[in-house]
């Protein structure tokens, strides 16, 4: 609910940022530079030095961000992450001082984390309870679609919460889509991943019968992205593979984790997926082969 007391999200705002690892710190750069004072908290402080030095204000805990700020966005790794920073009660952040507990009223808070549907139902509700309005809207892109604000955003939650928050998604990303209630940006999500996940294979395959036969599958990766096949990550992940580059736009571990929250939410509504468990296998092998923290093109390391 907004009120004549609540700042519009078309001016500028004191935005809470949780989370400035490979994505967020772009994410949170591109609010700044639009003229929103930035309020900074991260596990490790030194990844959200460059952001301190352009003049965002360093928190140490999630509860003294989210008590000074209009607007709190997270982008965090794993659901328990999740649960932690809004909740409270575990690990560093003590009881009473997570975000939910120590929000204004009116406070926006926005997870752009990929979660589970129920977690981001869970905090939709308490934060209702709280006079609070929240979303969740993970987002598709990897490294470069936040470097370049390029992400696609996918968000659940209520039409008004969504509406505060289109200004600051238009500095964020490409498009921005409102799907549903809370958890709505999660489940969509999870299709995503699916995709994402099932097509990685599909071109490290492709590129693998290519180089067996005797094909250049640098030449190969341009050819066939240029057609049916193509996909954004034939197109920007392929060529790194090929080139033995497997710095991380998206950690494997990532993807992992939202491989089992999508075969979790497949199971419960009785879907059955073979290529996700195909794909759960092979990246489970990489896990394995100790290339957790490798970005997800290293999938390729398998097929040489």
């Amino acid at each position: 609910m907004i009120d004549a007391h609540t700042p519009s999200a078309s001016s500028p705002l004191r935005v809470g940022f949780i989370g400035t690892g490979i994505m967020g710190r772009s994410m949170a750069g591109h609010l700044l530079a639009a003229g929103h004072e930035l309020h900074v908290h991260n596990r490790t402080r030194a990844k959200a030095e460059p952001l301190i030095v352009q003049g965002a204000r360093w928190h140490d805990a999630p509860g003294t961000l989210a008590a000074a700020s209009d607007v709190v966005i997270t982008m965090l790794g794993l659901p328990a992450d999740v649960e932690k920073i809004y909740f409270g009660g575990s690990g560093a952040v003590p009881a009473g001082q997570g975000i939910l507990d120590r929000a204004r009223p009116h406070t926006l808070l926005i997870d752009m984390t990929t979660s589970s549907p129920a977690l981001a139902a869970r905090i939709a509700a308490t934060a209702a309870a709280g006079s609070l309005d929240a979303l969740d809207a993970p987002v598709s892109g990897g490294d470069l679609g936040a470097r370049n604000a390029a992400l696609v955003i996918m968000a659940g939650g209520s039409a008004a919460a969504f509406e505060r928050a289109r200004p600051l998604f238009t500095r964020l990303g490409k498009s921005a889509t409102l799907l549903g209630p809370a958890g709505a940006g999660q489940r969509c999500k999870l299709a995503n991943q699916i995709a994402v996940a099932v097509g990685m294979v599909a071109w490290c395959e492709a590129l693998a019968h290519a180089r067996a036969g005797g094909l250049d599958p640098a030449l190969v990766q341009q050819v066939i992205s240029g057609g049916a096949a193509g996909s954004w990550a034939l197109t920007n992940l392929a060529p790194r593979a090929i080139a033995g580059d497997f710095a991380p736009g998206f950690l494997v571990r990532h993807l992992m984790k939202d491989i089992r929250l999508a075969r979790q939410a497949a199971e419960e509504t009785g879907v059955e997926l073979p290529g996700l468990e195909t794909a759960e296998r092979l990246y489970e092998a990489l896990m394995a082969g100790g290339w957790g923290d490798q970005g997800t093109q290293a999938l390729m390391r398998l097929y040489r």
